[in-house]
């Protein structure tokens, strides 16, 4: 695993978590035409690695956007998942 040194907190990786969600909400409204996205994961690792900088590399993040669980506020929960196996 590669190692960043400038990993977000938790709050700045909430709230582009939540930016992620509401952009790709427009994406997957106006774009896909309502359609499901199936590659979400990556979509939201670019859109999050381009507001937050490099913390971490973009297949990492997907995979562990794949792997986030689906209970209570997503995003809180995201973003607790994402630094808690980055800093394991």
């Amino acid at each position: 695993m590669i190692r960043y040194v400038n990993t977000p907190s938790n709050e700045q990786l909430k709230q582009a978590l939540e930016a992620a969600s509401n952009a790709h909400h427009d994406y997957q409204s106006n774009v896909l035409s309502g359609k499901h996205d199936q590659q979400w994961p990556g979509w939201y690792a670019a859109y999050i690695l381009g507001r937050l900088g490099d913390f971490v590399s973009s297949s990492q993040l997907t995979i562990l956007l794949e792997n986030v669980p689906g209970d209570g506020d997503w995003n809180d929960s995201a973003s607790k998942y994402i630094l808690k196996n980055l800093r394991s």
